[in-house]
């Protein structure tokens, strides 16, 4: 089983799009089983990674569809192009990221 890879880049003290990011963090250990999470201030950050906030699994830069933030879809399907797997009996809820971001935003 091959490892996925997530980084999140964040401001420090983290509000707003950085709180939220940090917030799903619990869903993502609660969901998949190969997952590793790495959560940086953004003084630590490598040259190349793009500014804060932000969240990259392997590598890639999650993009929001609706040009604004990330939303549950976004983040439940770039980690199932990279190859999380999700615990038998817990399949990774969409609406319960999306109810995370919306509470972080409000």
């Amino acid at each position: 089983m091959e490892k996925v890879i997530v980084k999140i880049i964040t401001k420090n003290p983290p509000h707003g799009r950085c709180r939220m990011y940090t917030s799903i963090v619990w869903l993502m250990m609660n969901y998949y089983k190969n997952v590793t999470i790495n959560i940086m201030p953004e003084i630590y950050k490598n040259a190349d990674d793009p500014d804060a906030p932000c969240v990259i699994v392997n590598g890639k830069l999650i993009e929001p569809s609706n040009t604004i933030y990330v939303s549950g879809e976004d983040l439940v399907c770039a980690m199932n192009e990279a190859g999380a797997i999700s615990y038998e009996e817990i399949q990774p809820d969409i609406l319960k990221f999306d109810e995370i971001i919306e509470q972080c935003l409000s």
